[in-house]
């Protein structure tokens, strides 16, 4: 349990690299995630944890922004005009959903296998 906890820090500090860093940052979150994963099978509650924690951080960071800016009108320049945010946010959005989920999943399933 305590080595998934550290799991669960390095996928906050690589969730937060992610937005932080932009595509070169999502990379390197990406390559560490291939690693964990490579040992899902014998330990899904690391793989799991690192999930969770990776979604944690831009899911609070995207969703205030969206909840704060409106959305940008189509063609328009981001250096031009009011703050909004982009389309592409909200599939981002989707996307550490959809990564956070998975990742409760795995953890689950781990920690059955683990009280079994």
């Amino acid at each position: 349990m305590l080595v998934a906890a550290a799991f669960l820090a390095l996928g906050l500090v690589f969730g937060f690299v992610s937005l932080a860093l932009g595509p070169l940052g999502l990379l390197e979150a990406l390559i560490v995630l291939g690693l964990v994963l490579v040992q899902v099978r014998r330990f899904p509650e690391r793989a799991g944890a690192y999930l969770i924690g990776m979604s944690i951080v831009p899911l609070i960071v995207l969703v205030s922004i969206v909840t704060r800016m409106p959305p940008c009108p189509a063609g328009q320049a981001s250096s031009a005009g009011p703050p909004c945010y982009a389309s592409i946010t909200l599939a981002a959005i989707a996307g550490y959903v959809l990564a956070g989920l998975a990742g409760a999943v795995v953890t689950g399933i781990g920690l059955r296998r683990l009280v079994a």
